[in-house]
């Protein structure tokens, strides 16, 4: 298992034992929402794995689900993914280009709202001119 989720586990038992206050020789179990923020997925992937058998969980007297900490880290060995990095040997050379275009594309942008508060403005200017003049009384 890997060090981080032993330790997440043992602190979320930890957790749950003190939120529900649980006698020491009762096996700590966690809600769907706290295995999940224990294994870093969301509730819904919890209740899925829980709805196609693929978790172990058991209802308690509540209505509630009950996920013991070893099923759990069964479950998560083979079906949580760890993230990792996209291109993690990305070169000095790509950062460069990378910053390059990005700066770019934010100068083309900001070019572009540029022009088109010129456009705004000179349309603005042009409607004002094409106004006919209110003529008043005097004028003949």
């Amino acid at each position: 298992m890997r060090p981080a989720l032993r330790k997440a586990l043992r602190l979320g038992a930890k957790a749950i034992r003190r939120a529900d206050q649980m006698v020491p020789h009762t096996l700590p179990h966690m809600s769907p929402a706290q295995a999940a923020q224990v294994v870093n997925v969301s509730r819904w992937a919890i209740m899925r794995a829980i709805n196609n058998y693929k978790l172990k969980a058991i209802r308690d007297n509540q209505n509630h689900w009950r996920i013991a900490p070893d099923d759990l880290e069964a479950w998560c060995a083979h079906s949580v993914r760890i993230a990792q990095a996209a291109h993690p040997n990305a070169s000095p050379e790509l950062r460069e280009k990378l910053t390059a275009e990005t700066a770019r594309a934010d100068a083309a942008e900001r070019a572009r709202d540029q022009a088109e508060n010129d456009r705004d403005r000179w349309r603005g200017m042009a409607e004002k001119l094409a106004e006919t003049p209110r003529r008043r009384w005097w004028w003949r």
